[in-house]
């Protein structure tokens, strides 16, 4: 007779069955439903949800804040509209290099900033932010400056063919949001997964494992890195303009205040305040430039209020004194 002990136990990814089906379910069948000139501003939407899902990979299991998502996901665009625009045939070879090419920077931005300490990384990733978009402006030959690059070329695969369409690129996006989400969770199961979260609640205890914190933060930071320009990349052949203003620090400003709004670490609440708090403000098109002003304050107050030190990394450029 078999022991108890010899029972397997659950695979910890079954548990979420039920909350993967009722957050996508409902996604697939909208979707479906609406028109499909009226997914245009849904499929920007899904854009923001899933680089605060790769921001979920660097801060909510590594523990560290960045401001460079929005750079990571204009290097996708930037880079895959430059190649597949020369070669349109290389689309199935261009994506996944892409992704490896912006893995390898963020996790060279990441490993050197965590060895200096906290803090350091934020002010390194506002940096590649303007940066990025410096570089974009200066190379108008190539990129378009800041009148932005038109692309006649879609992506195409062999096989499958041109992707176009407003709804076959939501349910790319929509896609493209399940297997950050599949490899989130699978991630948290791992050994690597819980090298992170030992290293985000107690750097010491960690490190007297033998955790290296900067290496493991790096791979998940690259992670996050190159699941944003994965996005960028299906976004600019989708959308057939891109420009600077697209991915400058406002959009990384936006994927921080949504995934501290919905709970870093949590992986389908960050999601849903996107998709219900942006389509809210997008309609407040009175505010217009002040939606910017509006979401730097609400990121002020987040790290002003933060009992739970959810911000290690930012929340160290704010002064003591001044934390609730």
């Amino acid at each position: 007779m078999s022991s108890l002990n010899d029972t397997p136990a659950p695979d910890p990814r079954s548990r979420e069955l039920v909350p993967a089906a009722a957050f996508f379910l409902p996604l697939v069948a909208l979707g479906l439903l609406l028109p499909a000139y009226s997914l245009l501003a849904v499929n920007q939407h899904l854009l923001l949800a899933v680089n605060v899902l790769a921001l979920n990979f660097c801060l909510g299991l590594g523990g560290q804040a960045s401001l460079a998502q929005g750079a990571f996901c204009g290097m996708g665009a930037y880079l895959s509209a430059l190649v597949v625009s020369a070669c349109p045939e290389s689309a199935a070879i261009t994506l996944p290099v892409i992704i490896v090419v912006v893995f390898v920077f963020g996790a060279l931005v990441s490993y050197p900033m965590e060895q200096l300490g906290e803090g350091f990384l934020a002010m390194a990733t506002l940096g590649v932010s303007l940066i990025f978009t410096n570089v974009v402006l200066s190379l108008p030959e190539l990129t378009g400056g800041g009148e932005g690059m038109v692309l006649h070329v879609p992506i195409t695969l062999p096989g499958i063919g041109a992707l176009q369409g407003d709804r076959l690129h939501y349910f790319l996006f929509l896609g493209l949001l399940a297997l950050g989400a599949y490899l989130y969770v699978t991630m948290r199961s791992t050994r690597l997964g819980r090298a992170l979260m030992a290293c985000r609640e107690d750097p010491l205890a960690a490190a007297a494992c033998g955790v290296s914190r900067p290496r493991v933060r790096a791979l998940a930071f690259g992670l996050g890195a190159g699941l944003s320009a994965l996005a960028g990349a299906l976004y600019a052949h989708y959308a057939g303009f891109i420009s600077p203003n697209q991915f400058d620090l406002h959009l990384s400003l936006k994927a921080l205040l949504f995934l501290v709004i919905g709970g870093p670490g949590r992986l389908y609440t960050p999601l849903i305040a996107v998709l219900l708090l942006e389509t809210l403000l997008s309609e407040a098109q009175l505010l217009g430039e002040a939606r910017t002003m509006a979401h730097g304050l609400l990121l002020a107050a987040a790290l002003l209020f933060d009992p739970e030190r959810r911000l290690p990394g930012l929340a160290s450029l704010v002064p003591r004194s001044l934390r609730r």
